[in-house]
């Protein structure tokens, strides 16, 4: 698995492009509305977390693009808030698995692991 991390429109689609040579089903869009919309219907962080670990895994390397959600106010909404830190928990799972990890920022992407 990769994952690619950042900022909303940061540039991280376009690296998850060009690493799967355009073949847009091995890649898994926007992880962090996934994980919104779990919570939303009621799923645990760690239902999430072993979804997610599913269907990062295959025959095929998955690429995976998320925003950073835990940057910047926190929120005053208690759903917020359990949000950003149930992705967070999550994304942290995920980057231990992950073959590689980038941080994309300003469309420059920064190779963290791998």
């Amino acid at each position: 698995m990769i994952l690619i991390i950042g900022g909303a429109y940061q540039g991280k689609g376009e690296l998850a492009l060009k690493l799967a040579k355009e073949d847009k089903n091995r890649i898994l869009f926007n992880i962090h509305e996934r994980i919104g919309a779990g919570l939303r219907a009621g799923k645990t962080r760690e239902e999430l977390e072993e979804e997610l670990l599913g269907a990062a895994s295959g025959p095929e390397e998955r690429i995976l693009t998320v925003d950073e959600v835990g940057c910047g106010v926190v929120p005053v909404d208690t759903d917020l808030r359990e949000y950003r830190e149930v992705t967070g928990r999550i994304l942290c799972a995920l980057a231990k698995e992950a073959r590689e990890v980038y941080r994309v920022v300003a469309g420059i992407p920064v190779k963290m692991k791998g």
